[in-house]
């Protein structure tokens, strides 16, 4: 008997076609043979996916025009389980033992865990002995962790599967020769024979199986089945690329009450082309027909033995894509193709609803395609999808699709790593991995999985996660909240506490402190099963562990609970807390969660899930080399040429599949193509599939094509495009007299002078910066301590230095560095230089109080100036002012930043000594006599590097002297405050910048990178 194969074309509604003539017996010969409702469950319908299975039914029941209805068992292949065998042959009573007999499959984490735990195995202990540890070109392997040997676990067992898939059985690897390969493959081909050896046992201590050897056991049993059944069964959709299924598909097309039907069968190429398909070159594996071919051949027809179920759709492009996918061997036949003028009809017609997009890059793209989705969304009844192998670029046309509130269904799911309680549930994770690290806590403590209090969380990270990370672990964080409120008490009692009181911790209230306490302490009791092991651990006792951690938090979900218990079924791998965090992220990773709204005509769909399905437009996305078709990726452990020798798939197979799955796209009757002109920064090659369809259309129906794709690129570009550019303008705030700022210290003069919106915005807007977070060490912070240890030394030292000076200023060092305990990263970097620092200040001090009188120590000092009908006061707190052995003054300044220049000094854009000597001539210092003169003027930079210290004298030229310098700053503050004091004049952005686009810590509030590149930037900038 002939076997029974049809096809469908790829223009024509797959399903809708194949339910029609299976409805009208064109399938199965005297099927249905009445209109009892009972007659259509006598059926066996297989198709390629799940979701083909779902749209199959309910195109049933749109063919049949009723709501309910007793439809065909409709099973995915490769979805065959023995309860489907159990129920098919319950009527009979000829149930199938050895079918029952089939033990289950280790799969997923049970499979990976234990293949890891070899590798890690081979590579710590067996691999090392054989290859010779002395020997001077050893090289250790790279499973030396569980996660690296998790990623390799899981690329051998889709090696596993192949091999099993593919029928090659673990003998053949002794054909290999090691000596034709690179000494690596020989290393590979070692662990693998040691795989083959320990694998089985590990299977057969469980009674279990690998999951593609026991899918093929059920399609061998279903054959079987059906080889002595007799009722209609037809297998479709599916291009028989496994050879378990092949042998399924060509049992049902023998048999007499059977039939398959084949997707989109070229029937186009000619004779001599389609021998070329069936060749054993590797371009013959890239055209999307082999698989087809290669099934053919096998059950044992010719090509022009099948017949189509349906015609061609009156878009239809069979020809068109025939042409443009035609083999390698046989181009040579588009020379013929300008003169045929049936392919010009042909091509015209094809043409006529395709669009080719050209986008700049990946985000045009998504935003094109986006737009071409929502044109079909708003068309009443009409549907439309994007499918595309880039995941990547599904997510971003989803997320665009969002701002017009588009329902969408994305078949392919989201992975349950990336959703909330994922993301929840990882951070939990990386907060014990990390030692509760400010910038992991605060994402967790933030999520709003979590339900933490926010205004404790708030306290929190300003009091101590803001600027140098704490302590290690929860006892950390209360041991630093503990100290920063030890200061905030001492400084409001009016005690040296080491902070300045421009600190923003300051403003922290004492509910707020007690609030972050409650939450430290919330989250030592919640935290504890994790943070408090230590050591390598079983798997499963870590992941019980963050299950226990996760339910205590209120993160735990139903999806969440089924993957911790597969992690603690699983066989036991012993891993780190460092370990366990990325290990968890990879074996939640595969779990993918779908969830659709009901009402979405826009889908989105990889290669897979687009099979068969049907809709008004469909756009092709991220053709491009490497995405489609995808780029060949190299096997971890055999090589090509050990692949070819065993028999497994080559690369080029891959891009075969995806060849035919972009030629059954085309038979949409609206098709959209798209590529990125650049991915990543890289230029891109647009994909062969679209090279070949370009050089088969010809340069002036493709430049249609293009300009029909042009019209959404230049749609999504309208949308971000305003209708008239206004520049920014820098701001300019001008605040009445009354909110202007009556007194400031001779450093923010600085700030007036050359950036006067930093005074708008810290004195009148009040705005005090906040730290980074987990910041390095705190420039502020340590230059506190190292102030105040010399400040206090000095104090204590009015006289000359006593022998142990060193010792002092250390002593004195360790208690104002004390605040640092709780940041161990920044006492560490900072400590030894310090220590520098005393070394060489002791001996600098030495030496300036040989030639000084007196010594003034953190001297306060203030002078009034008038402002308007008020008075401002010039306020300052001198480091160190001198008075020297002839009666003058020399006034020094501690850095331990970079001192300003000579040059700046000289512009009277850093006047702080020169101001602070007009205060002293003025008599504004307590007990310095008005009217002194100034003779030196001295900064003095303390860097603890290779250069501890360094004196930096300030020069003037032209003969000029601190005594007149400072009068002439006093002079040029006078007027500029007078300028101030009119509530006119604004308070500029970047007046007299030191750097053209930035200044300071207000730069982002005055927006400056949107005006300074703009125009914005006005005659008085720089001035």
């Amino acid at each position: 008997m002939k076997p029974n194969v049809f096809t469908i074309p790829a223009s024509a509604p797959f399903l809708k076609a194949l339910i029609d003539a299976l409805l009208d017996g064109r399938l199965v010969k005297s099927y249905p043979a009445s209109r009892d409702p009972l007659e259509l469950a006598r059926a066996t319908l297989y198709l390629p996916t799940q979701r083909a299975c779902r749209v199959a039914r309910d195109v049933f029941l749109e063919e049949l025009g009723s709501g309910a209805a007793i439809l065909p068992r409709i099973v995915p292949l490769g979805g065959i389980d023995e309860d489907d065998i159990a129920f098919a042959e319950a009527a009979r009573a000829e149930l199938p033992e050895q079918a029952l007999a089939i033990p289950e499959a280790m799969g997923g984490l049970s499979r990976l865990m234990p293949l890891s735990a070899l590798i890690l195995t081979w590579a710590r202990t067996i691999a090392p002995k054989q290859r010779g540890q002395q020997d001077p070109g050893y090289v250790p392997l790279v499973a030396n962790n569980p996660v690296t040997a998790f990623r390799l676990a899981q690329d051998l067992a889709r090696l596993m599967d192949d091999m099993t898939t593919r029928q090659v059985p673990w003998d053949a690897l002794d054909d290999l020769v090691p000596d034709e390969h690179d000494r690596y493959w020989d290393l590979t081909l070692g662990f693998l024979k040691f795989i083959r050896a320990e694998w089985p046992k590990i299977l057969t201590s469980g009674n279990m199986i690998e999951p593609a050897e026991r899918r093929d056991l059920l399609i061998k049993a279903e054959t079987e089945r059906l080889a002595s059944s007799g009722d209609p069964i037809i297998a479709a959709g599916s291009t028989g690329s496994i050879p378990a299924t092949a042998t399924l598909l060509a049992t049902i097309a023998k048999l007499p009450h059977g039939a398959v039907v084949l997707p989109g069968l070229d029937t186009d190429l000619d004779d001599k082309s389609w021998e070329a398909i069936l060749s054993e070159s590797d371009a013959a594996h890239g055209h999307p027909q082999f698989a087809l071919a290669s099934l053919i051949k096998r059950i044992g027809i010719v090509r022009s033995d099948i017949a189509a179920l349906a015609e061609p759709s009156p878009h239809g492009r069979e020809r068109l894509t025939s042409e443009a996918l035609r083999p390698a061997l046989a181009s040579q036949l588009w020379q013929v193709l300008p003169g045929d003028a049936d392919f010009a009809v042909s091509a015209d017609a094809a043409v006529k609803d395709i669009v080719a997009i050209e986008a700049a890059n990946a985000e045009e793209e998504a935003l094109a395609i986006a737009v071409t989705l929502r044109e079909a969304a708003e068309t009443a009844g009409k549907t439309a999808a994007l499918v595309t192998p880039d995941a990547a670029l599904g997510r971003r046309v989803a997320a665009l699709l969002e701002r017009w509130h588009v329902a969408v269904d994305d078949s392919r799911g989201q992975s349950l790593a990336d959703l909330p309680e994922g993301v929840f549930a990882r951070l939990v994770a990386d907060v014990a991995r990390h030692d509760f690290a400010p910038i992991p806590l605060l994402a967790l403590l933030k999520h709003p999985s979590g339900a933490f209090d926010g205004a404790a969380v708030s306290a929190l990270e300003r009091a101590i996660l803001r600027g140098p990370r704490p302590a290690a672990g929860s006892e950390g964080l209360a041991a630093a909240l503990d100290a920063i409120r030890d200061q905030i008490r001492l400084h409001r009692a009016k005690e040296d506490s080491g902070l300045h009181h421009s600190d923003a911790r300051l403003t922290l209230t004492d509910a707020e402190l007690e609030a972050a306490a409650a939450l430290i302490g919330q989250l030592r009791s919640t935290m504890a099963p994790l943070e408090n092991l230590r050591g390598a651990q079983p798997m499963k006792t870590l992941a019980a562990k963050h299950a226990e951690v996760l339910a205590a938090l209120g993160g735990m979900t139903r999806d969440l609970k089924a993957a911790f218990d597969e992690i603690v079924e699983a066989e036991a791998l012993d891993v780190s807390v460092s370990d366990y965090a990325e290990l968890f992220h990879l074996a939640i990773a595969d779990r993918t969660i779908h969830r659709a709204p009901a009402d979405a005509r826009i889908r989105i769909v990889g290669l897979l899930e687009a099979r068969l399905q049907h809709v008004d437009r469909l756009v092709l996305g991220g053709l491009v080399e490497s995405v489609w078709p995808p780029e060949a990726q190299a096997d971890a452990w055999l090589s090509r040429p050990m692949r070819r020798q065993l028999g497994l798939d080559l690369p080029e197979r891959r891009i075969g599949l995806s060849a035919h799955d972009f030629a059954q796209a085309l038979g949409a009757r609206e098709v959209i193509l798209t590529r990125p002109a650049k991915l990543g920064g890289e230029p891109t090659v647009a994909s062969r599939f679209v090279q070949r369809l370009a050089a088969v259309l010809g340069e002036a129906r493709w430049k249609q094509a293009l300009g029909r794709g042009a019209h959404y690129v230049a749609l999504a570009r309208k949308l971000d495009e305003a209708e008239a550019v206004t520049p920014a303008q820098r701001p300019a705030p001008t605040p009445p007299f009354e909110a202007r700022p009556r007194r400031l210290s001779v450093t923010e003069i600085e700030d007036l002078l050359r950036d006067p919106y930093t005074i708008y915005a810290k004195h009148v807007l009040k705005l005090a910066p906040l730290e980074e977070i987990d910041a390095p060490a705190d420039a502020a912070m340590r230059g506190t301590a190292i102030h105040d240890s010399l400040a206090e030394f000095d104090l204590a030292n009015k006289g000359p230095l006593p022998d142990d000076a060193l010792e002092t200023l250390l002593a004195i060092g360790r208690r104002r560095f004390e605040p640092l305990q709780n940041f161990p990263e920044a006492r560490a970097f900072w400590w030894p230089r310090f220590e520098r620092i005393a070394a060489w200040f002791v001996d600098f001090d030495r030496q300036r109080r040989a030639g000084a009188r007196a010594l003034s120590i953190e001297i306060g000092g203030s002078i009034p100036i008038a402002f308007g009908n008020d008075t401002f006061t010039l306020s300052v707190r001198a480091d160190r002012i001198e008075c020297r052995a002839d009666g003058r003054y020399a006034v020094i300044d501690y850095k331990t930043g970079a001192p300003p220049t000579n040059p700046q000094v000289q512009a009277g854009l850093s006047p702080q000594l020169t101001l602070e000597t007009a205060i002293l001539r003025a008599g504004g210092f307590k007990d310095i006599p008005a009217g002194g003169s100034v003779s030196e003027l001295l900064y003095v930079r303390l860097r603890g590097g290779a250069e501890a210290g360094k004196e930096q004298m300030v020069a003037f030229k032209d003969g000029g002297s601190p005594d007149t310098e400072a009068d002439r700053a006093l002079a040029e503050l006078t007027r500029v405050l007078a300028q101030f004091a009119d509530p006119a004049n604004p308070y500029l952005s970047l007046r007299h910048p030191m750097w053209k686009n930035h200044y300071g810590t207000y730069d982002h509030l005055a927006r400056i990178k949107e005006w300074s590149l703009t125009g914005g930037l006005d005659e008085e900038a720089g001035e």
